[in-house]
């Protein structure tokens, strides 16, 4: 038997095992736009996989509306569903209600790590998968005095939008406090991560660079260098 740990031939016993065939050249050569997510799930793959589950369960515009809608209130999966049942009756009878309610007991659960060998959503990534969306929720149901870069600036979803440099430099303090000072722990069994702010993590929100949504749902145009800061409150302003 070949000794693999051999300072001097372990590394040629080892590839003397290895085989890099024509067949195999070809496969890697011809997908390296996979290997650059290959078992990472970014924002974009995981609102694809969220629309793809609302296509299969049929359902409504208005629902899936209000799927985020909730997530962006709450970003909790028990609490979101002991809410909605709390709901007064003239609420539960609207049209959107059943199947709002019913994906997210169904289909959405906490965390990333309660995903594993099932098919749910994990709550947490319901915003960050339309950043935009998040934003004009959080501009929708905050109080005019309210709406501050100060306050907007803490929630993570403001470092994915196409900011300029002003505006990047004060979503990364929001961040870092969200994940520093507003973060109490974490009730993940899972994790073996304490949360805190992580450099790597916020370099990969800030790459997003989407756009924000206007109250008909469409996106609004970035000027060059991203949105300014008089862009983002002529923004919060313009939502009522």
């Amino acid at each position: 038997m070949s000794d693999y740990a051999s300072v001097t031939t372990g590394v040629k016993a080892a590839l003397n095992k290895m085989f890099l065939s024509e067949e195999l050249k070809t496969y890697i050569a011809t997908n390296k736009a996979t290997w650059a997510n290959f078992g990472k799930m970014t924002s974009h793959l995981y609102r694809e996989k969220l629309m793809k589950m609302y296509d299969a369960n049929n359902l409504s515009n208005e629902s899936r509306l209000m799927v985020s809608f909730f997530f962006s209130v709450i970003k909790n999966q028990p609490r979101v569903l002991k809410a909605l049942n709390s709901l007064p009756a003239e609420v539960q009878n609207q049209a959107w209600f059943n199947g709002t309610r019913d994906f997210i007991a169904t289909h959405v659960t906490q965390y990333v790590t309660q995903t594993v060998g099932n098919t749910k959503f994990p709550a947490v990534n319901i915003p960050s998968c339309n950043p935009g969306l998040d934003i004009l929720v959080f501009c929708l149901i905050t109080n005019p005095e309210d709406k501050t870069i100060e306050i907007l600036k803490n929630r993570t979803t403001f470092s994915q939008l196409d900011l300029d440099d002003e505006m990047q430099s004060q979503a990364k303090i929001g961040y870092a406090n969200y994940w520093d000072n507003i973060v109490q722990g974490t009730k993940n069994t899972s994790t073996t991560e304490e949360p805190k702010m992580r450099e790597n993590y916020y370099n990969t929100t800030a790459g997003d660079k989407y756009k924000l949504i206007d109250i008909n749902m469409k996106e609004i145009k970035v000027p060059r260098g991203g949105y300014t800061r008089k862009d983002i409150e002529d923004y919060m302003l313009s939502t009522k």
